[in-house]
């Protein structure tokens, strides 16, 4: 190796920095100079992809799901595209298991997910959030006996199923606290299911008086299904979803981000919630909007 002296030195390492410097983190391929080129536009590397490869589970209606021609299909489906647009790249979708989904940002295989998931403070331990829809869980039961819940009381004594891998599982139990066993009046008997699904079943078994779920699922239901179920009393505390991403990619998260900012300003990002019954949903997009 050669011995530089202290100019050449110098030179070779503005050389370097001008020309960044690459590293391996999680799986993908950073240079110092994304690290520190600003905070908008896209890396580079993804950039000269041109392309996002985005992850999702396509299981959760009307978020994303593959409709009856198996075309996939949903409000993220609709955002995604819109943000292809935006960023001027290509959208591919990797689709995984839910319980997958963030493993596969950290190994690389994703650029993003974007499939119903909520930013929670744990998960950002370890990835970071754009959130862009506050999602708002429910309380529901059959069409039939809706008019049996008037009041947030009538919920004690009775059974609730619930997906046990969902942020609505610890609302529920919270809920029944609260409203029930703190007021001395019996509790909520809670069965964690292993998805949404199998907690409707439960109501259409007779099995539960209630279940939880996203709203964004019910009304999802409301127009395929009319009067099968109904939302009763008030709404869970809401939740963003949030795209999720490797964390401290602090210029993909800001390219998303301002490209979210420009879908809502063109109108566009109002009409797709519009389109699938959740306009209640819209947000300003924020980083790790939880804390």
């Amino acid at each position: 190796m050669k011995h530089f002296k202290n100019a050449a030195r110098i030179a070779a390492i503005t050389a370097v920095a001008a020309f960044g410097l690459t590293a391996c983190v999680g799986g993908a391929e950073t240079t110092t100079t994304e690290a520190a080129a600003g905070t908008t536009g896209l890396p580079q590397t993804i950039k000269d992809a041109g392309k996002i490869r985005i992850g999702l589970s396509p299981d959760f209606p009307p978020m994303e799901f593959r409709d009856s021609d198996k075309k996939l299909s949903g409000v993220d489906i609709d955002l995604q595209q819109k943000l292809g647009e935006v960023l001027g790249v290509e959208i591919e979708v990797v689709e995984s298991p839910f319980d997958q989904l963030i493993n596969s940002v950290q190994t690389g295989r994703v650029d993003l997910v974007m499939s119903g998931i909520s930013d929670t403070a744990e998960r950002q331990k370890t990835a970071d959030f754009v959130d862009y829809f506050k999602s708002q869980g429910s309380l529901y039961t059959s069409g039939a006996r809706a008019g049996e819940f008037t009041k947030q009381s009538d919920i004690c004594g009775k059974k609730l199923a619930v997906s046990g891998k969902t942020d609505y599982f610890e609302q529920v139990k919270t809920l029944s606290k609260t409203v029930c066993t703190d007021n001395g009046l019996p509790e909520l008997s809670i069965l964690p299911t292993d998805s949404g699904a199998a907690a409707r079943l439960q109501i259409e078994q007779g099995r539960v008086d209630l279940a939880a779920q996203g709203g964004e699922n019910l009304a999802y239901f409301a127009k395929t299904e009319p009067g099968k179920y109904a939302a009763v009393l008030d709404p869970l505390p809401a939740k963003p979803f949030g795209v999720l991403m490797q964390k401290d990619n602090t210029q993909l998260a800001n390219a998303v981000k301002d490209a979210f900012a420009k879908i809502i300003e063109s109108g566009d990002y109002q009409k797709i919630l519009d389109k699938w019954g959740v306009g209640y949903g819209a947000m300003t997009p924020e980083i790790n909007g939880v804390k």
